[in-house]
Parts: structure tokens; sequence; C-alpha cells
């Protein structure tokens, strides 16, 4: 928004000569607060250096990583509280973490195709760990569109339409060893479906999407993740999802990321 002055609305003027004499101008306006005093292309560079379509990108993605590691820091006082203000706690900054992911996403891909700016870092539209849910072998599963389109996963996710459970299917040839599969979904707060993983056929985790998400859509507000540690993979496993549907709550699924285990993605 252009608040100056000499070109905008003149809510600048609304401040004390010395201070609005600062916002008057593009160059002495803090990075902070740029945007809200003046309109400018998204090539327009920052203090920082920085592009503003990059410093988006950029601190979306450092959002994320921040709240990864709030994960992290609270995993470090395990033993140091009652057990159960710590599981409540961990859920609470987990599911924290997954939704600053649904966001991060959310906006840059907004940005970008907005934009039609790239990021410098080539991590949007690139996710080396991810499978789409709509590119598995379904069965009674059917693709939907999302809407808006950026509150999922390349606009699209897929639900249950059966009345007793569907599957999705995948091989993700992986390299032999150890891994943290994340499975993004969508939990309604009109039913209470449930989700089964198997691997090699072998049953591995069962868990119920009922958190009370507050809506009845598919969509951001209602994306979130479940996430399964110290999975073995090799090249030819199969991991298949069972979906279970509940009343309104059709088991949608948005994709699943298998992360190759590391001490920094491993729970104490």
């Amino acid at each position: 928004m252009d608040r100056a002055l000499a070109t905008g609305t003149g809510f600048v003027g609304q401040y004390g000569p010395a201070v609005a004499k600062i916002y008057e101008s593009v160059q002495s306006t803090t990075d902070e607060l740029v945007l809200f005093f003046h309109h400018v292309p998204y090539t327009h560079v920052i203090h920082s250096g920085k592009t503003v379509i990059q410093h988006i990108y950029d601190s979306h993605y450092e959002g994320a990583h921040h709240a990864a590691e709030y994960v992290k820091q609270w995993q470090s006082l395990r033993g140091r509280m009652d057990a159960q203000r710590y599981a409540a706690g961990l859920a609470r900054l987990e599911y924290q973490a997954g939704h600053a992911i649904v966001w991060r996403d959310a906006i840059c891909h907004w940005f970008l195709r907005t934009s039609r700016i790239p990021d410098a870092r080539g991590r949007l539209e690139h996710h080396p760990h991810r499978l789409e849910a709509e590119d598995m072998q379904l069965t009674g599963y059917s693709p939907i569109e999302v809407t808006p389109w950026e509150n999922a996963s390349r606009g699209k996710a897929i639900e249950c339409t059966s009345y007793q459970s569907c599957t999705a299917t995948f091989w993700p040839k992986a390299v032999p060893g150890t891994y943290e599969v994340d499975i993004q979904y969508f939990d309604q707060n009109n039913g209470q479906a449930r989700f089964r993983l198997y691997v090699r056929n072998q049953f591995v985790e069962e868990w119920v999407a009922n958190d009370h998400l507050p809506t009845i859509k598919i969509g951001g507000d209602s994306s979130t993740r479940h996430r399964i540690f110290g999975v073995q993979l090799g090249p030819e496993d199969e991991i298949r999802i069972e979906g279970i549907p509940d009343v309104a709550d059709h088991a949608a699924l948005d994709y699943v990321e298998i992360v190759p285990a590391s001490p920094s993605n491993v729970p104490n």
C-alpha cells in the first residue's frame, strides 16, 4: 500500500514531522515496514540485499525451520516434568511444526503463481521426499481439486468415497535404511476417520483423526500430519495407507514424505 503524503493515502502525515520524513521515503523505511508504507515491485531490493519476493520465500522457510526446532528444544526437557505435561506440550508443538509447513507452502506457492518469479534457491515445487497422494495406486479413493488450490500440495488431494475403507499404495524405491514417514492428511471436525499404515503388507501403526480442528472442509485449516519413526525400507518395499471414513470425514490424504532418519529427526 502506498501511504506516502506525496503519492499515496497520506497516512504518513499522522506522524510527527521527523518520523513522517523517515516513512515518506522508501529508502529510509525499515524492511519490516516497507510494504506497509510503500507499493513496490516484487523485484525491489530491500536493505537486507534481497528482493521482496525472495524475502517472502526465505522468511516462510525460515519460519517453518524455527517451528521444527521448537519440537527439538521441547524434547530436550523429557524427564524434567511429568509425562502428561510433556506429552501434551510435544503434541501441540508437533502440530504447529507441521502446520508451519502447510502455510509455508500455501503462501510461497501463491506468491510464485502471482509474481511468476521463481525462488532463487529452487525450493518451490521441488520436494524430493514428497509423494503426492493422487499419484498413488488408489482403491476406493478418488482425486479431488482443493479450493483454494494453495491449501493442498499441487492443489489436489484424495478422499475415500467408500462407506468402508480405501487404500493408497506406493513404492518409494528407497535406498535401504531407516526412515521417518510423514503422512499429511485432513482432520475435519465432522467425523473421526481412521488411518492404518502397512509396509510390506505388515501392519505398522493406526491413528485417529480426532484433533477437532475448527473446520468441516478439506483445506489448510484441517491439514495436519502424522509422523512415524524408525521405518525400515528397501528399494522394492510397498507402503499402503488404509483410510476408514467416519460420517462426513472422508479420510482425505494430501501427500506422504519419506525422510531418511538422522539424529535430528529421531525423537528422544
